[in-house]
């Protein structure tokens, strides 16, 4: 009995030495696995964090855009305000100019008397009835 509790024995130890193989190869196993599957995680972690970047920064110029696209039309229209403002201004300018010329033209003498010439390039108001008369 004595030999077959040592074949026994040496049959448990090279059992025990091949278990223990096959738990360090799947230990191996399950190390390469789990670092594949943190790589794997970590690359679609910073694959997430590229795309929000990339997401940010388009955001961030089309922002850009519009703020410019706005600021042009804000000073296209205070452009238009202004020449608006210039024209009536001018108008009214060139109607007081007018007036004056006309009232200097009409109450004014001359101080010498005009030729022929400068009285037909005087604009008179046309007579009425009774200064025909």
């Amino acid at each position: 009995m004595s030999f077959n509790m040592a074949s026994i024995a040496n049959f448990s130890d090279s059992n025990n030495e091949c278990y223990e193989a096959q738990l360090a190869k799947r230990h191996a196993k399950t190390e390469v696995l789990l670092s594949e599957q943190e790589e794997k995680e970590r690359l679609e972690h910073q694959a997430r964090k590229e795309a929000k970047i990339t997401e940010w920064k388009r955001l961030e110029e089309e922002t850009q855009r519009k703020q410019k696209k706005e600021e042009a039309q804000q000073r296209e229209e205070e452009c238009q305000r202004n020449l608006a403002h210039c024209l009536v201004a001018d108008r009214v300018v060139t109607m007081k100019q007018q007036q004056r010329k006309n009232w200097m033209k009409t109450f004014l003498l001359p101080l010498s008397f005009p030729s022929d010439k400068e009285i037909n390039l005087l604009n008179f108001l046309p007579l009425t009835k009774r200064q025909r008369v």
